[in-house]
This record gives C-alpha cells, structure tokens and sequence, in this order.
C-alpha cells in the first residue's frame, strides 16, 4: 500500500527538529560531540538508576467476550485440537514462551455482571447466562479452569471482582473459596477446629489446595459499565467491600481501586479524596487505570487495523505515546489529593491497553472486538512497555488488552488454526527487562511530527481526550534502558524507531563506562501493514541483529526505519 506522501510542512519541521536536536546534542554532552555523523544518540546512565521493573507489567488479560475464551482458551478436553484439560495447548506454549507472569479474568466489563458461582462444581449443572455485550455464557470456563490455566502457564491470577451486581459479602466469600487453606482451622473459641465451609466445597469441586490469589481488583471501570458511578460514590463502595476480608498466613491481599477513564485526572483526585476524608484506607494497594490509543474517529475506535496510511501511523502512535502523560498525571495526582506518602505507597495497574480499532478484520461475527495486528501495533507495543519501564517506580501491573483473539492481541485462534501476532515477539524481545534494574537513559532524535493532531477523538473507549498539546510530535527514537539483576556488566536496551521510511544512525554510549560487546535482536518488516494470519504464521519474526564492534567503548548502529530492537550491552 502506498503512503501519502508527508506535507512540506512536515518536511520542514522535521530539518528544523534535526538541526536544533543536534545542535543541543553538541552544546550539553562533550561525549557524544565528538561523533557528529549520527542521526541519533542515546546515552545510558547507570548511575541513576529508576526502580526494580516489575515482571507483572508484562501481565496479560482474558475476558469473556468474543472469542478470547471460548475458541480461544478454551476448547474443552473432548475436543480434536490439542489440549490439556481442555485449554489450548498452543495458548499454554505461547504463554510460556513469553513468561507470562500474570493473567487477569474474568473481566473487563464482564466481570460485573458475573457471579463467580456460576463457574464452579459440575459443568453439567453450571447455569447459562446472558452476559455482558449481549453474549450468552454456558460456564464451561469457570474459576477452576481459571486456576488451572494459570498453574498450567505459570502465571499468578488476578482476578475481577462484580462490584455492580454483588453484594460485599460475596466478594469476601469468594476471597475465603480462593484462599481457604485445606484441613481443619483452628477458631479463636472454645469450639474444636474443624475445616472451613468454603475450602471444603473447593475440594470437592476438585482443588483441595488454596489458590492464594493475592490480587483483586474491586469492580471494573466504575465510572462507566461497572455501575456509572462518581469517584465520591465508588469509594464509599471501596470502603464498604474491603472494610473486611479474610486473611491467610501466606496471602497479604493486594486490593486494587478503579482508577479513571484514560486521563481522566478529576476522577483520581476526587477519588483519593474521598477515600482519604474517611481514615480506614490501609486497604488500598494500586490505582487501576485504562488507556486504549485511538486515532481516527469512531464510535470506540481507532480506524481500520489494515487500512491506515502515514498519517494514521504516525497519529497513531502519537497517541499511545501519551500513556507516559497518562502515568505521570494521575501519579502527581494521587500525591496532591492524598497529602500524604500513599503516592510512594499506592502503585499503578494498568490493567487495560492496546490499540482499539473498528470492525473489518475479526475473525469471524461472533469473534466481538477482534482485530487483526500488524508491525504498527508491533511499535506500540515496544512504546508502551518502554515508558512501563522508564516508570518502574509508579508502575507495577499492567495487562495487555487481551491476549487472544481480542482488541491487541498476542496470538489469534480460530479452531484448529493459530498463530502468533507481532506484538506477542516483541512481549519475547523484552523478556530480559523482567526484574533488572531500570536506569535513565536519554534519547536525541528528530521528533515526527503527527500530521493529524487536530483531528477529533471520540469520547469513549478509554482514550485520550486531553490536550492537543500532547498529541503534536512524536518522539522519533524512544526506548528504555535496565541492568541485570545476576550481572552489573549486562545492560539491556530496546529501541523503537517509528519512522516509516527513515533508518536512524545512532551512537550508544554509557556514561562512566564503556561497552565492550553486543547482539540483539530486531523485529521489523517492508511493510508495515504486513502481519501474520493462519496462512503466513512467519510472515513477521524477529531476526538477529547485525551490530557492528564497539569503537572507543561505544555502539553505532542503525535503527532500521518501522523497527523494535532489543539489545544486549556487555560493559568492559
């Protein structure tokens, strides 16, 4: 597909950003003046570093809805497509490949219109429902298959709590179903000890050990499916559902709150100040937040998955960058509300993200919210984990919006077809962030400027409505950089080049160190509206780098144009 070609004025701004880039390269970093070729230059300072990134950033979420669960996770053990204990073997295998470390279910909206048990004890007798987006739910997939699917990956579980059609006491009870611990408890009276209720009917549902699941988020999108509530409201809500719930030894609950709608500021701040007008607030451990990247307008979504042109890119893009603005603002907010150090204390979880685009490309009708994913979602996905990371210290949770089959998907399956999608490699290429230490790292680039910044964006969806301010340029290398936790000589970066038709020369170099070796991995492709589909699973794939020897302790390399590329950088 042809491109359009950029405006003069674009043209013009992006010379004028090149000259002054460089200009300021040159006058504040004697280092990187003495290499005037580049056309870019990232510098990494070991010496300040960020915080420990969190490996649950890299989470993953599962609704019902469309076919994320059924046909997707879920084909049930009598099925001809491979499995084990009817869930996918093929999704179970991807999510190892990437080390998922944490799956949130049920929902997403759905979750306030589920009753969790509905979902347990024979699935002969389990009741079918009608459930959110007019869907019918026969329960086949419960909070059994739930567990099991997490045991069978490797992941911990998050799970969603109904605060929409529940009452309080049901959210404690399904807390004491998880946690229970077999075997007979000891009270605090005179009574004998005898086993708990709900820890008995677990293991007769088949689990006699407790699924210790320590992450809960209370209800979901409050302000709008959940329950259109104020924040004054919800966090009377919040109060009343974790004024108590059961403890264990081995399972501190960590409860989050519904956050805002995209960059909804007002909704944090009033939030955190009703919670804080009532001093029972020990029970809040993160602030949800969702943030979908839309572009051109729709009703809920950001144009057509396949059919974009340049300016679409790089609008695009434009906006998922705003997650950084999105992340900084609620986190000031939260302090500013607070008056206090909950700031420091109260992390962020953003449990919804990706790229929401309209319909064209699902996989069949009855696939609801389905899309297909190209390298462009690839560059998101690499822009988005890489401001997770520049902010390790206010992000601790995030779930791609979804897994399978759903909105930014890292793999599709349509019965006995699967395959993997470019975002699910760059989720593999980032694997060696997990857990290292992040550290500032500066990037000098010509910025892009988005030729559709003044172009109108619904309300809805969980975009961003804010200022047109920051929706003006793009930055034109971005990334992030962290250490190995095993080995201080080992730093990983990774690099997102968004120019569609401009490789980027560019000088690395690590303040008060040198870099004696590299390799890396790049994933990029000749077209960025090229993807994998059912018939061309390998049409994009990572490959090795090519990197050139470090010269004078520093790296020059060549970002290839629409590219992520994960480096490893092995000090002298």
């Amino acid at each position: 597909m042809n491109f359009d070609s950029p405006a003069s004025s674009r043209r013009s701004f992006l010379k004028t950003s090149t000259l002054a880039a460089s200009a300021l390269a040159l006058r504040t970093n004697p280092i990187l003046a003495q290499a005037t070729h580049a056309d870019a230059h990232i510098e990494i300072l070991p010496a300040e570093p960020i915080a420990t990134i969190s490996p649950e950033i890299y989470g993953h979420f599962i609704e019902h809805l469309g076919g994320v669960i059924y046909d997707g996770v879920w084909v049930g053990e009598r099925s001809k497509i491979p499995n084990q204990n009817g869930i996918r073997t093929a999704f179970i295998e991807a999510m190892r490949a990437i080390q998922a470390p944490l799956l949130r279910w049920p929902g997403g909206c759905f979750a306030d219109s589920y009753d969790w048990r509905d979902g347990i004890g024979p699935r002969d007798k389990r009741p079918a429902r009608s459930a959110f987006w007019n869907q019918q739910d026969n329960n086949q997939y419960g909070l059994h298959e739930f567990m099991h699917t997490c045991r069978a990956i490797g992941s911990k579980p998050y799970l969603a709590a109904n605060l929409r059609t529940l009452p309080a006491r049901d959210f404690y009870q399904e807390v004491e179903y998880c946690n229970a611990p077999a075997g007979a408890v000891p009270s605090n009276s005179a009574a004998p000890a005898a086993p708990n209720a709900f820890a008995a009917q677990r293991a007769a549902n088949g689990d006699a050990q407790p699924f210790n699941v320590d992450l809960w988020g209370v209800g979901n999108e409050s302000w709008g499916c959940g329950g259109n509530l104020t924040p004054e409201e919800y966090a009377a809500e919040f109060r009343r559902f974790t004024a108590w719930t059961p403890s264990y030894d081995k399972t501190s609950l960590r409860l989050v709150a519904v956050g805002p709608n995209g960059d909804d500021i007002d909704w944090t701040t009033r939030l955190f100040q009703a919670l804080h007008a009532n001093p029972e607030r020990r029970h809040l451990w993160g602030l949800s937040i969702h943030y979908y990247t839309s572009g051109s307008p729709s009703k809920f979504a950001a144009g057509d998955a396949l059919k974009f042109n340049s300016d679409d890119h790089y609008d695009l893009l434009t906006r998922g960058s705003i997650m950084e603005k999105v992340v900084t603002d609620h986190w000031k907010a939260m302090g500013t509300a607070s008056k206090t150090l909950d700031h420091q204390t109260v992390k962020l979880v953003v449990d919804e993200w990706g790229a929401w685009y309209g319909k064209g490309t699902e996989l069949a009708p009855q696939y609801n919210l389905s899309q297909q994913s190209t390298m462009r979602d690839a560059l998101l996905t690499g822009i988005t984990l890489d401001i997770f990371q520049r902010h390790a210290d206010k992000v601790a949770v995030a779930n791609v919006a979804q897994t399978i089959n759903c909105i930014h998907s890292l793999m599709l399956a349509q019965e006995d077809k699967f395959t993997l999608t470019p975002t699910f490699h760059v989720f593999q290429m980032y694997l060696p962030h997990r857990g290292a230490q992040a550290v500032r790292a500066e990037f000098t680039a010509p910025a892009i400027s988005n030729p559709l910044a003044n172009a109108p964006i619904p309300v809805g969806g969980n975009s961003y409505t804010g200022s047109l301010e920051a929706v003006k340029t793009l930055a034109g290398l971005s990334g992030s950089a962290s250490i190995s936790p095993t080995n201080p000589k080992l730093l990983t970066l990774t690099v997102v080049n968004p120019h569609l038709d401009r490789p980027l020369t560019t000088e690395v170099a690590i303040r008060g160190a040198s870099i004696a070796s590299a390799t890396g991995t790049v994933l990029a492709s000749p077209d960025i509206h090229d993807h994998n589909d059912f018939a061309h699973p390998n049409a994009v794939k990572p490959a090795t780098a090519r990197l050139a020897s470090p010269t004078g302790g520093r790296l020059t390399h060549t970002f290839p144009p629409a590219s992520v590329t994960s480096l490893q950088l092995t000090l002298a």
